[in-house]
């Protein structure tokens, strides 16, 4: 999920390989979340790629623009780079059988010039929710997630303010509890769930040790890093 300017060097850091992705879902065309030029390397004299190697990029109108606008020099670029760009539409579920998955698109509240978007994960019986660059959900995934019918095993939030309260295109503080006691009051989230905050920014105003103490208490983990989750 999301693919930013850093995704090369995490990959290099945490020695993944990355010819193993084969689904890239992005949440919005902010370039933190979504850096195409970076899947350049997919191409001959950087990378060997297998015939059969086919990534696909899943995205709203406004990545689908960003990933046109990024390949538009060379009208035969998806197929050099075995790439292909899906279309996304919010509540309209993507089935992904070959990995026993299902992503839910749920819109954010976060770029009013276009639809972003966080996601509600189904692999086999486990289920996540990742909720990158949002403020308080609006009103119709919060109708979503109440016909869900699941109780996530793993809920990552966007915690762009820390400490700081903040409710709209970004949340922090207060919201981050709000938020967390209404997925529980309506049966998405249980005592079992892990509860993660992160994309953190100098706008929080709080060191990792201060974000730890103000969330631990109420069960919620402070990402980090290299962090994994397992459900």
């Amino acid at each position: 999920v999301d693919f930013g300017p850093d995704s090369l060097w995490q990959e290099q850091r945490e020695r993944l390989h990355a010819e193993n992705l084969r689904h890239l879902f992005i949440t919005h065309s902010h370039e933190d979340h979504l850096y195409p030029q970076l899947l350049w390397y997919r191409s001959k004299g950087f990378s060997v790629l297998e015939p059969d190697n086919l990534l696909k990029v899943y995205g709203n109108v406004g990545v689908m623009k960003a990933l046109a606008d990024s390949f538009a020099a060379d009208a035969k670029t998806e197929e050099m780079l075995q790439l292909r760009s899906v279309q996304l539409n919010a509540f309209e579920p993507v089935e992904i059988p070959e990995e026993d998955m299902t992503f839910l698109p749920l819109a954010a509240d976060h770029m009013p010039s276009e639809e972003p978007m966080f996601f509600a994960i189904r692999q086999g019986e486990k289920y996540a929710l990742i909720a990158n660059d949002t403020g308080y959900f609006p009103e119709e995934s919060w109708a979503e997630l109440s016909r869900y019918g699941a109780v996530f095993d793993i809920v990552i939030l966007d915690c762009t303010h820390g400490v700081c309260n903040s409710r709209r295109g970004h949340m922090g503080g207060e919201t981050i509890f709000e938020v967390c006691d209404r997925l529980r009051e309506i049966g998405c989230v249980d005592d079992r769930t892990q509860l993660t905050v992160n994309h953190f920014s100098h706008n929080g105003q709080g060191t990792h040790t201060e974000l730890e103490a103000f969330f631990a208490p109420r069960g919620i983990r402070v990402a980090f890093d290299g962090m994994t989750l397992e459900a």
